[in-house]
């Protein structure tokens, strides 16, 4: 038989209670826990953990999250098949989904309704004949309405063959990308809540791709909507403190003018986490060269000329 004494007694009460007491808090921890997310998840204003802050936190592998990783570079058509028909049309978006272009580009504004359509100009003169047809000097986009807009002639500047054309609203277009391609929404002019709210609504905001010069705008988007995959764009030099403030935004891919690039550039953007795609690079010499630097995406007016030259990244 061994015996204790009081101090060993005190002190093997101790342990127990410590032990009682360590056990009651990991039974109550996983309690507390629950409840606070669920308090959390209610309160006004709050976003917790809510489910577009967990997708964006885990790098869901949606459509377009997949297609940015790709180890291909990727042939981006610029305003469609571009070089083949008249930009921004439906006519265009067709010829890029046809040879397979990886990603279509488009830009848009809204008109006066507030809806969102495809165009490049704010003002309509270059590619359409709407002072003709409006009678106004300088027609702007943002000005007419989308009655106004469907009179317009957005073909025949090209060719004639395409005067059947007109100006078409993103939705239109992303109906026809979308079966065969991915759409790269370039924002000119709007806000965020309304392109977000139309891809929400199309179910596509985890399957198309937005960029924007506008980087306040990209920070928007990512607050309204943070699993999509948002572009920065930008031009001249690609200092640390630009990289800084694309990462910001919640950007995860940069869109930059080609000429303004050095290959030490593309090794810092990739250094940071960001993917990097070129504007806009037509001749297979300078896109070979971009390639072998490392670039992830070309956008180019000749998708079909560039395509044979993407290769998967080494």
């Amino acid at each position: 038989m061994i015996g204790f004494s009081t101090s060993d007694s005190q002190k093997a009460n101790s342990q127990r209670q410590n032990c009682d007491t360590q056990c009651s808090a990991q039974r109550v921890a996983p309690k507390l826990l629950l409840a606070l997310l669920l308090i959390s998840s209610l309160l006004p204003g709050t976003h917790g953990l809510s489910k577009h802050h967990c997708l964006a936190a885990d790098h869901p592998k949606t459509p377009s999250h997949a297609l940015l990783k790709s180890p291909q570079v990727l042939v981006i058509a610029h305003r469609g098949n571009s070089s083949q028909a008249p930009e921004n049309t439906l006519a265009a978006f067709r010829g890029a989904v046809d040879i397979g272009a990886n990603l279509v580009e488009l830009d848009y504004y809204h008109c006066a309704d507030g809806i969102p359509v495809v165009v490049h100009d704010r003002n309509l003169k270059r590619t359409t004949n709407a002072v003709r047809v409006l009678g106004i000097k300088d027609p702007l986009v943002d000005k007419q309405t989308l009655a106004q807009l469907e009179r317009l002639d957005a073909g025949s500047w090209f060719d004639k063959k395409f005067a059947r054309e007109s100006i078409p609203t993103l939705e239109q277009a992303l109906r026809v990308i979308q079966p065969g391609s991915t759409t790269l929404i370039e924002r000119k002019g709007g806000d965020a809540e309304t392109c977000i709210t139309l891809l929400r609504r199309m179910n596509l905001l985890d399957q198309v791709m937005i960029q924007a010069f506008d980087w306040d705008y990209l920070s928007h988007c990512h607050r309204l909507a943070p699993q999509a995959v948002l572009g920065a764009l930008g031009n001249k030099q690609l200092s640390k403190q630009r990289i800084r403030a694309i990462q910001s935004t919640g950007a995860q891919f940069i869109g930059w003018k080609h000429e303004d690039l050095v290959k030490d550039d593309i090794a810092q953007v990739h250094r940071a986490g960001l993917k990097v795609w070129v504007y806009t690079v037509n001749q297979p010499a300078r896109a070979k060269q971009l390639i072998d630097w490392g670039v992830d995406g070309i956008i180019t007016d000749a998708p079909a000329i560039i395509q044979p030259l993407a290769k998967v990244k080494r």
